[in-house]
């Protein structure tokens, strides 16, 4: 394939372009359309609980007027034709999981980015592809063509990002040499920063790329901070961030067909007795802890069936987690006559033994990061946990004594 680009089509040999992002817009939306085929040309909105409300996670291009993060009854006033889905974000991520462990095949460094958004440190791959246009055509063929990639190209992740915003669905670009003049005209909004900074800056009068490169930098950081001093810096082009690598997870999978389709909730817990029972006999799991589970069935004439299940506490042993997941499945109602049954243990920890310590302090410490682990776990990211600390404790105003900072143990 041949790379759209914005600078010399072919780069001499002293170019350091080693990093590509692999960008897969709205991948919400694509995955339930891959399991949901009659979903493609039809308004369709991905509604996920934010609290006691509703908001929109992801749209069809469809549903005209609708976007993320708009409440349910203004997207419905919106679109009064949009079919509603509720938001599977478990699945989406597997979905993203196993298009990024298929980019550690090829790359030794892929780092794990949002959701639908991906790092390759493509150093080493043109000794490999020949030319640079084989290692983009190759990491595009990596992601299912229903999923329709982006891939940008550059020197450092800000800038390979931006040039995967500007590429067309299963296209690379390339960023130019000159990537200032590349970022110019490109919105604030690409930036990652949160969205009241981009707010305030757009009161100011900053709304590209290029206006906010133009201004002095003491003048931003002294208005925005930390963060406007980072998002100065990308908007200029400079972006030192290293790739994290992505560590894939150890997972156990056991599974099993059963001889007809089964409707009872008592057969489907027969069904992952067995399983655990297989799963925690393996030589993998003696001595230790699981702290996530997952259901996968074929559902007759139905889309397939996904459930996940988060352990309060890690558990070490079939019983335990059969209880668990008794009690989570006592409710739910089956999506229909489950075909087969596969069941995934993941999360994996330490020792299942719980060792007296001489140290209680220490102990309660290691209780809490487990905690920690656990929520980190069941909200798939860093849990709201802070501190309480001194701050000025000699002023008279009661709200600068003390102050809220992240609690990380």
């Amino acid at each position: 394939m041949d790379i759209r680009t914005l600078g010399p089509l072919r780069p001499s040999r002293k170019s350091h372009v080693k990093i590509a992002c692999v960008l897969i817009t709205h991948l919400p939306m694509k995955a339930e359309r891959k399991r949901h085929p009659k979903l493609r040309g039809r308004p369709v909105v991905i509604v996920k609980n934010d609290g006691s409300s509703q908001t929109v996670l992801d749209t069809s291009p469809e549903a005209i007027g609708v976007e993320a993060k708009l409440p349910l009854q203004e997207a419905l006033s919106r679109c009064k034709d949009a079919s509603l889905l509720q938001a599977d974000e478990p699945y989406y991520d597997a979905v993203f999981d196993h298009v990024v462990e298929r980019f550690t095949r090829k790359s030794s460094v892929v780092e794990k980015a949002e959701l639908g958004c991906a790092y390759i440190d493509i150093a080493g791959l043109r000794a490999v592809y020949v030319s640079e246009a084989r290692v983009a055509d190759s990491l595009l063929k990596t992601v299912p063509k229903i999923l329709e990639p982006r891939l940008g190209i550059a020197k450092s992740k800000f800038p390979a990002y931006a040039a995967a915003v500007v590429s067309s669905a299963g296209q690379a670009t390339r960023a130019p040499a000159d990537v200032v003049g590349f970022l110019r005209p490109l919105s604030l909004n690409l930036l990652p920063i949160p969205w009241d900074q981009k707010h305030r800056m757009n009161r100011f009068g900053l709304y590209t790329l290029g206006q906010l490169a133009t201004m002095p930098v003491g003048a931003i950081q002294a208005q925005f901070g930390f963060e406007g001093k980072r998002a100065w810096e990308l908007a200029s082009g400079v972006d030192h961030s290293q790739l994290i690598a992505y560590r894939q997870e150890y997972t156990v999978t056991e599974s099993l067909t059963f001889p007809s389709p089964a409707t009872s909730i008592h057969i489907i817990m027969s069904a992952i007795e067995i399983l655990l029972d297989k799963a925690f006999a393996r030589p993998v799991l003696r001595g230790k802890q699981v702290r996530k589970a997952a259901i996968e069935s074929n559902v007759l004439s139905k889309p397939p069936w996904t459930k996940i299940f988060a352990f309060k506490g890690a558990v070490g042993n079939k019983q335990k987690a059969l209880s668990v997941l008794n009690i989570s499945l006592e409710t739910t109602v089956l999506p229909g006559a489950l075909e087969d049954m596969k069941l995934t243990l993941s999360g994996i920890t330490g020792d299942s033994g719980v060792q007296s310590n001489l140290f209680p302090g220490l102990r309660r410490q290691e209780h809490l990061r487990e905690t920690i682990r656990q929520l980190e776990a069941r909200l798939r990211r860093k849990p709201p946990i802070y501190r309480i600390r001194d701050m000025e404790p000699w002023s008279r105003i009661p709200e600068r004594r003390w102050g809220l900072v992240s609690y990380d143990p």
